[in-house]
């Protein structure tokens, strides 16, 4: 039997995620709670550590596919929206928007958030995954990081202590929940900055698709992890992607001839190839047979290996 009153702490049963998805996709979560402050967050791990209830947080609902049969447990709706400006530095919650952090800053006469640009998803998720384009990622501003550890204690750590790499950091190894970043930017000229947030949004608009999808299904290759010479002996254009030392995956999949690819209401985007798209009724499953499609093509047309940067969370 369940301990506590879950209606007290906000706790709700059969919710379906697939509202709280970008991909519009996804069953119901067993348990679901919308926490808007650390104290609240507090109390229902306390109530899932003690009634031994798995735990599943969510922020903005990006990069991430949920299994069409829901999530067992408790999935945390990560609402922690703190933002504190001082001078050229930034206090953040996970809960806040990237787009609404990038539009303040900029209120704020502070540059250096251009590179997110165009970015869906909270601050804590983009931190989860060092989101970033361009070669420039979340580890370029954030200074440190309160957690809460696997023992819900709470924690702050450098970011040096993050082990931030290409789409990555400690948090996707860790079961620690972000509670608070602490950001540093500069005071820089708004209007080159203005205009280079336009011209990212303006192109990400004509390059990328105007559906439901969980942003960009796989990481762009490293050429540390490619057998380069193999792939210029099958014409691909390694040179034109020198400066940043990697493939996007967009354009392999491309190559491949895949773009507009179909299983169920589930397409690889006609307009950018790293999106799957959902056409309406597309179904977790239908995504990942396509996903593995994919990935079976890359390998036997291309020798390469590609990684999912989207959560599966199935």
């Amino acid at each position: 039997m369940l301990s506590a009153n879950i209606n007290y702490m906000n706790i709700e049963k059969n919710i379906s995620l697939k509202k709280y998805t970008t991909f519009k996709i996804g069953g119901p979560a067993e348990y679901f709670a919308d926490v808007k402050n650390i104290a609240d967050l507090q109390e229902v791990l306390e109530w899932a550590k003690e009634n031994k209830q798995p735990i599943k947080i969510l922020g903005g609902g990006s990069n991430m596919l949920i299994s069409d049969t829901g999530l067992k447990g408790l999935v945390i709706k990560l609402s922690l929206d703190k933002l504190e400006f001082n001078d050229n530095k930034v206090i953040v919650g996970p809960g806040v928007m990237l787009a609404y952090l990038l539009n303040m800053a900029i209120r704020n006469g502070l540059t250096g958030l251009e590179f997110a640009a165009g970015i869906p998803g909270t601050v804590g998720g983009a931190t989860r995954g060092n989101a970033g384009t361009y070669g420039i990622a979340m580890d370029s501003v954030i200074k440190s990081i309160k957690y809460l550890d696997e023992n819900l204690n709470s924690q702050e750590m450098p970011a040096s202590e993050a082990q931030f790499a290409y789409r990555h950091s400690i948090f996707k190894e860790k079961a620690w929940i972000i509670l608070e970043l602490s950001i540093e930017l500069e005071k820089g000229d708004i209007k080159a900055s203005q205009a280079l947030i336009k011209e990212r949004l303006e192109y990400r608009q004509n390059t990328q698709p105007n559906l439901p999808s969980a942003g960009c299904i796989f990481k762009n290759i490293l050429f540390e992890n490619v057998d380069i010479e193999g792939l210029k002996a099958k014409n691909i254009e390694i040179e034109k992607f020198d400066k940043f030392k990697k493939i996007p995956a967009a354009y392999i999949i491309e190559r491949a001839g895949l773009k507009g690819h179909k299983i169920g209401d589930a397409q690889i985007s006609e307009l950018h190839a790293n999106y799957i798209v959902n056409n309406g009724q597309a179904t977790a499953e239908q995504v990942i047979m396509l996903i593995s499609f994919i990935k079976q093509q890359v390998r036997d047309k291309y020798g390469v290996q590609l990684q999912e940067e989207v959560q599966l969370l199935v």
